[in-house]
């Protein structure tokens, strides 16, 4: 008879380089129309649109990565994960390669949304994948570091060759494409992913509280992050209005993306070491007030300075909001649909960000968008607790499975 007491166990898969490579290049295919914004609005300025309407269009592609990454998150926590990354992706690939080889404006606009489509399905994938892996506050850090590396050297390389139809929408095509070929080494979901032996110390991780704390944080992740977005989409605004000029403002926001590797890079080093309640508590509070400041500043330096510092803190956030969402469950049932709801925001923040300044000014934008991530401190600090006892629950449940299976003599 076995007497031992149980020893905590993760049922997680270890990072490997297959794993890794299949989550995080799926993860750099699901944000790169994102991260190529810019270089799509002018692709589509080539094609005859203007502005407004060049900006409807990325707004549609956008929202259908964002429908398709949360109608899909259940597929995306389950055995179809690897089926479904390689179904959307196949459809990405098809999609922009049409986008970038056919003249047409309609059909390039066509290709455009419906491979936006496509990598919505790299949404569900790539976020319930990071859940399966072990250490979600290094894995999920990681997966960005990843990210931001390579959309700089996709950002540095497309220029060079010319800002196009084809070298726009070939790029996305071409990173689907590699997604697509990796998607068979996407990690599984555990076999054992709920949280069963729940004891008194650990009731803050109950099902209940973790179900509560799922919806809650796909709620108040997003409208966090449409409040940095805003932020980063009205730099040019924000510049004009101290008079900081483009070659200024382009070295800030190219340091506030170095920035954000050095924070996600922070998350990476110390993973599990540093929690999730409190640097998420110390990180809204310091991007907030750095976000309220920022409408108040009226030196061209300083105003660089805070667009760095919050980028920097939004990036070390942001890997521990997804790190949040994959402690919840292995299989990935909330870290799956979050970006997709993060995209949701994300679409309409320049449309919010715009509206605000036109209305209210710049000074009570920054006001509006750092009182957004005072408000979330309470409900993000709750969820992160519930988190962290959720993966000790599981790892307490599975030592349990464990030590209750036969001895052989």
């Amino acid at each position: 008879m076995n007497t031992t007491t149980p020893r905590a166990i993760d049922p997680r898969h270890p990072l490997s380089l297959r794993n890794g490579s299949a989550t995080f290049v799926i993860a750099l295919a699901s944000l790169m129309m994102a991260n190529l914004a810019p270089f799509i609005m002018t692709a589509l300025a080539h094609l005859g649109f203007d502005v407004i309407t060049s900006g409807n269009i990325l707004t549609w592609g956008l929202l259908a990565s964002a429908v398709v990454g949360l109608g899909t998150s259940r597929l995306a926590a389950g055995a179809a994960r690897r089926t479904l990354a390689c179904a959307g992706l196949a459809v990405a690939v098809v999609a922009f390669g049409a986008a970038a080889l056919i003249p047409n404006p309609t059909l390039a606009v066509t290709g455009l949304i419906v491979g936006g489509a496509g990598v919505g399905a790299a949404i569900s994938t790539s976020g319930a994948a990071i859940a399966a892996l072990r250490n979600p506050n290094r894995v999920s850090a990681t997966s960005g570091l990843v990210n931001r590396v390579l959309i700089t050297l996709v950002l540095a390389v497309i220029p060079l060759i010319g800002i196009t139809q084809g070298s726009v929408f070939g790029a996305l095509a071409l990173i689907s494409l590699a997604g697509l070929t990796l998607a068979r080494w996407l990690p599984d979901s555990p076999e054992h992913a709920e949280p069963v032996d729940v004891t008194t110390s650990l009731a803050i991780a109950e099902p209940r509280r973790i179900t509560v704390a799922g919806f809650a944080i796909l709620l108040v992740f997003p409208l966090w992050g449409t409040s940095e977005d805003a932020i980063w989409t009205m730099a040019p605004v924000l510049g004009d209005a101290v008079g900081l000029d483009e070659q200024g403002l382009g070295f800030a926001l190219s340091l506030a993306a170095a920035g954000g590797i050095l924070g996600m890079l922070l998350v990476s080093i110390c993973g599990a070491r540093i929690g999730r309640a409190a640097p998420l508590a110390i990180a809204l509070t310091t991007g907030g007030a750095l976000k309220i400041w920022i409408g108040f500043a009226e030196d061209p330096t300083l105003l660089a300075a805070l667009i760095i510092g919050v980028n920097t803190i939004y990036a070390f956030a942001f890997s521990l909001f997804i790190a949040t969402a994959a402690g919840l469950d292995a299989r990935g049932r909330w870290s799956g649909p979050l970006l997709g709801a993060y995209l949701v925001g994300s679409s309409f923040a320049p449309l919010i960000g715009g509206a605000l300044i036109e209305q209210f000014g710049v000074p009570t934008f920054s006001l509006i968008m750092g009182v957004i991530s005072f408000l979330v401190i309470v409900p993000t600090v709750i969820i992160a607790r519930v988190s962290v006892g959720a993966e000790r629950a599981l790892a307490r449940s599975t030592a349990g499975a464990s030590s209750a299976q036969p001895v052989t003599p």
